[in-house]
């Protein structure tokens, strides 16, 4: 009998585990990575399915390599990871970015590995929501959107004697409060560089009623944008100045500057008084990237047991057989094919994704697999402020729970404002059952600088009842050295609140970085559907539908409340900080509290409940060391004490990366943990591992891992002792 490490509890909630898994699909956790604009800095976005948040950067001294540490926040969705994902941006005028996902030292905790050709200056930030995180390109904004020098940015607007127009009498004294302290934020912020600031402000300036510092602002919001590089942007804001503002010293300089600008005026804007009436001169882009790759991934184990206190203790032989000796318990081969095409011009952007995966399974009794993860074509109208999403897609925000085939509709119908239609049918199959939705959701990115929040509401179909009805709100405030991102969700069916969270990253001048999470949320997600994973004891017959509970005689209302007695709530909270002590060494600390609370006996269903974890609390220090013998080396020693109710242990474990001639990494790891868990049952643990990579040219690259893992159980009636090989090679084509 091979003895089990896991605490009595956790075994009981194989039902909850069950339910949760009902949603644990996703086989990749990077959505897309986009470039975008920073005023002199480019920003290349990586967008993540799943919430995560930053933790801390790991970069070479060479300027061409860093590694990322980021969390999974808890979420609806936990994904399945697949070590290797990779994404690539760039080229023409700025360095070609590759950015891969190659697992972490825990469960939540992952990295990404990001290389720069040639290498640039940049930086690491959290990005502007709980699933982006953000690599600055610093300086190379122009070469990036403008193919060259950036415009000279206009002088400030002629002397604006306020040629203002004086307020009405009956103009709401805090409108004209309101306006001067944003045009004040503005100037600063174009003073410090910070464009893309002041535009935010002046936007929100410009939302005002009509006051003495509208001209005024009207007039910067050209030059902020104009700084940014966004020369189409700055000739329609000029264009309406002159409309409204024709006559005076700031309109005369108005005209010059928009003389000067190029000349390609994009379709249906109107053309100020004086300006160049060429023949627009349509910019566009097409771009076709992809990768191919194939994965196999084998494993093997050996198990030895010994019983004691038995006439048999010390007398079982080592049998030598295939079972025994060398157990597989792996053999796959992975292959993944990722499209993306994309078209772009000043007036709109057209994407098309296809992501599929498919998993050919060699051991007996297990059916190969595909994944069709993403395949929908993504439209964005700049003008009227229109976009769509059809087709497969993961939910990212509305209260949308994992993947689905449907739609995504928008509309900016202000500037910062943008109300959203979503609906189709989830992915993810829950036994037999037949779901869809359908919800409405508000954004909002003009509340104050920095400030923005989404309201939502969402509906989930059942077999024709209702699954899911919930409502919720997500607050954020992002600043390049400061984010706080919020949510909350209540099921106004169920009664009962699904998520309360809130997180926060701040970064320092000095690189020092803070993070703190608070998380509770029910487990799973208070959905009818969960009612099929607590089926009544004493009926036979599988129940694989809504259907089938109703004619057990139950009611709705029945079922629901059997939804609510047999959800638990989990709670987790981070506290943790990273600092440079040197140009080669970092330090982190961190305490974790992970709590999942108990369900009360259910008649029928749960005649004894099951009991809470507990506190769950883990401390960590990490000491991260760079560059030490050469331009690309890295060090990560980490050790961490977990103290719970039912066990205590502890982690000690080193990760080194090396680049070795250019083309080859190695990265050799080791761990060891150690536990003392409830009836004298004591496990230990050593995991050492070596990942290879060659790369072989640009855009191609073999890998390779191999991990084996020896542990140790201790108890009172046996001694088990178990040895695991796991392995991988496989390769990636970049096109």
């Amino acid at each position: 009998m091979r003895t089990t490490t896991c605490s009595g509890w956790a075994a009981r909630l194989a039902p909850v585990a069950m339910a949760v898994a009902a949603f644990n699909a996703q086989a990749q956790v990077i959505e897309d990575v986009e470039l975008r604009r920073d005023g002199n800095d480019a920003v290349v976005m990586v967008r993540f399915n799943v919430p995560v948040q930053f933790r801390r950067a790991v970069a070479s001294a060479s300027n061409d390599l860093v590694q990322i540490v980021y969390d999974v926040v808890p979420s609806r969705d936990q994904p399945r990871f697949i070590d290797g994902e990779r994404r690539t941006i760039g080229g023409d005028g700025i360095p070609r970015v590759s950015i891969s996902e190659d697992g972490g030292t825990g469960e939540t905790e992952r990295r990404l590995v990001v290389r720069f050709d040639p290498p640039a200056k940049f930086r690491v930030r959290g990005g502007s929501d709980r699933r982006h995180i953000e690599v600055v390109l610093e300086g190379l904004g122009a070469q990036a959107f403008g193919g060259g020098a950036k415009p000279a940015a206009p002088p400030a607007p002629a002397a604006v004697t306020p040629i203002a127009v004086a307020a009405p009498a009956s103009l709401d004294a805090q409108v004209e409060a309101r306006g001067a302290e944003l045009l004040a934020q503005a100037k600063a912020a174009i003073t410090k560089g910070q464009n893309t600031l002041a535009i935010e402000t002046l936007n929100e300036a410009l939302n005002l009623p009509p006051n003495s510092h509208t001209r005024e602002a009207q007039a910067l919001v050209a030059q902020a944008r104009l700084a940014e590089g966004d020369t189409a942007g700055a000739r329609r804001e000029l264009a309406l100045f002159l409309q409204l503002y024709p006559e005076g010293p700031d309109a005369d300089q108005a005209r010059v500057t928009l003389a000067n600008l190029p000349t390609d005026t994009a379709p249906g804007m109107a053309t100020a008084p004086g300006a160049d009436t060429a023949p627009a001169r349509k910019k566009d882009t097409t771009t076709l990237v992809g990768a191919w790759s194939q994965y196999y991934y084998g494993g093997n184990s050996k198990t030895q047991t010994q019983l004691k206190d038995t006439p048999l203790d010390g007398q079982l032989p080592v049998v030598i057989s295939d079972e025994t000796l060398a157990a597989v318990d792996q053999k796959q081969l992975l292959s993944n094919l990722d499209v993306n095409w994309r078209m772009k011009d000043e007036n709109r952007d057209l994407r098309f994704v296809f992501r599929d995966s498919f998993t050919a399974n060699g051991m007996p009794g297990q059916a190969d697999e595909n994944k069709l993860s993403s395949l929908y074509l993504d439209w964005k109208e700049t003008g009227p402020g229109l976009s769509a999403r059809l087709g497969r897609q993961s939910g990212l925000g509305g209260g949308v729970l994992g993947r689905f085939d449907g739609a995504l509709l928008g509309w900016s119908f202000m500037p910062k404002w943008k109300l959203n239609l979503v609906g189709g049918l989830p992915t993810e199959k829950l036994l037999d059952t037949k779901r869809d939705f359908y919800g409405l959701s508000l954004d909002a990115e003009a509340l104050a600088p920095g400030f923005g929040a989404s309201a939502y509401a969402i509906q989930q179909n059942i077999d024709g009842e209702i699954d899911r009805r919930a409502v919720g709100a997500d607050l954020r405030y992002f600043q390049p050295n400061a984010s706080v991102f919020s949510q909350f969700e209540y099921d106004t069916t169920l009664k009962g609140m699904n998520i309360a969270s809130v997180q926060g990253t701040w970064t320092s001048e000095g690189n020092t970085v803070v993070n703190v999470l608070y998380d509770r949320r029910a487990t799973p997600m208070l959905m009818l559907g969960n009612a099929l994973f607590f089926p009544d004891p004493n009926v036979t017959v599988p129940l694989r539908t809504l259907a089938d509970l109703l004619a057990q005689g139950k009611t709705l209302a029945v079922l629901r409340q059997q939804v609510v007695d047999t959800t638990a709530y989990a709670t987790q909270g981070l506290l943790g900080v990273t600092t440079p002590l040197n140009p080669h060494w970092q330090v982190g600390a961190d305490l974790r509290l992970t709590n999942v609370g108990a369900i009360a006996p259910v008649p029928g269903i749960l005649p004894d409940g099951i009991p809470a974890t507990g506190d769950i609390w883990s401390a960590g220090l990490q000491a991260i060391g760079t560059n030490l013998y050469s331009e690309r080396d890295t060090h990560v020693f980490n050790l961490t004490a977990i103290k719970g109710p039912a066990y205590n242990g502890w982690l000690a474990s080193y990760n080194h990366l090396m680049v070795l001639a250019e083309r080859w990494q190695l990265e050799p790891a080791l761990r060891f943990y150690q536990q003392d868990g409830p009836n004298g049952v004591n496990t230990s643990r050593w995991s050492p591992g070596l990942r290879v990579t060659w790369r072989g040219g640009e855009k191609w690259v073999l890998e390779s891992d191999l991990n084996v893992e020896s542990s140790r159980t201790r108890s009172a009636q046996q001694n088990e002792n178990s040895t695991r090989l796991y392995y991988s090679l496989g390769y990636r084509l970049d096109f």
